[in-house]
């Protein structure tokens, strides 16, 4: 790590603490997001959803791509190969 990059981490340090030191630390701290996300996508695996649910949630996923990869610039996209 360079002489920048720690004086660049310690400026802004005060406004980063949800951040982990360390990948174990940030893990640690991620931990009960991860087990609320794992529930809720256990609850919802039995959930039933119909044909036109299906497709209207497809189309908004597809929406969402364009949406964001929109706002990245070029040779940065998420989803797309532009």
């Amino acid at each position: 790590m360079t002489q920048e990059t720690k004086e660049h981490q310690n400026f802004f340090e005060p406004y980063m603490k949800h951040y982990g030191r360390t990948p174990e630390e940030q893990l640690e701290k991620n931990k009960p997001l991860m087990e609320k996300l794992r529930k809720w996508i256990e609850e919802n695996k039995a959930e039933e959803i119909s044909e036109e649910e299906a497709k209207a949630r497809a189309e908004y996923w597809e929406e969402f791509k364009k949406t964001i990869d929109s706002f990245r610039p070029e040779g940065h996209k998420l989803y797309s190969e532009e």
